[in-house]
């Protein structure tokens, strides 16, 4: 007999817009839920009830490095530039590939730990990037999951999550053309008109309803 769930979802994200799904930011690269691994129990066989609430265990969930795309609070910060022309002038062009270049690509993994069937730690460690015009300081993601049954029946039940990376820094250092002015070696433009976020912390409250019917 199939059974119906119907499933309701808010995200609040700051500075983290929310993608087609709901589940991630579209610029996310990793996962920071852990909602997957709840199970209600009335999808599952009558003797298989209670069956997790017990289970601990712990699971990767995601794991990225950036040769060609460089990360900041879990999300594509910008890609790495080649070679570039002059925003003013096209055709006063640069190659600026070993400005961005590290012997030691940025590397990010994310995972939880189930600690039994409704509650959950979820974490992430960035490793951070450093090249001669950009810096990305190491982060970590941090974040609690718990769970609700609505009835006895545990037909439905709440997920209420909060995660975030925490603890990044972003730098960035001009180039200099031969009269020593500063440009953003990203695209050769003034470094006066260049703004960047220089703390990217991202946090996310996310809050489950599903039902089984």
């Amino acid at each position: 007999m199939w059974r119906l769930i119907i499933i309701l979802l808010l995200i609040v994200s700051w500075r983290a817009p929310a993608s087609a799904d709901g589940l991630e930011p579209e610029t996310g690269l990793l996962p920071t839920s852990a909602k997957q691994a709840f199970v209600m129990d009335a999808q599952l066989p009558p003797e298989f009830w209670h069956a997790l609430d017990d289970r601990s265990y712990i699971a990767i969930t995601g794991f990225f490095v950036g040769e060609k795309t460089f990360a900041a609070g879990g999300q594509s910060l910008m890609n790495r530039p080649d070679r570039v022309c002059s925003i003013y002038d096209s055709s006063v062009c640069f190659d600026v590939h070993p400005f961005y270049t590290s012997s030691v690509p940025q590397i990010l993994l994310s995972g939880f730990v189930m600690l039994d069937g409704s509650n959950a730690v979820t974490f992430g460690i960035d490793s951070g990037y450093s090249s001669s015009k950009l810096k990305i300081s190491p982060s970590l993601l941090l974040g609690l999951s718990k769970r609700w049954f609505v009835s006895e029946k545990r037909d439905a039940h709440f997920i209420l999550e909060a995660s975030g990376w925490l603890g990044q820094s972003v730098s960035h250092e001009p180039c200099l053309d031969r009269f020593n002015r500063p440009y953003y070696c990203g695209n050769l433009s003034a470094w006066s008109d260049f703004t960047y976020n220089a703390r990217p912390t991202n946090l996310y409250f996310k809050l489950w309803y599903e039902k089984v019917f």
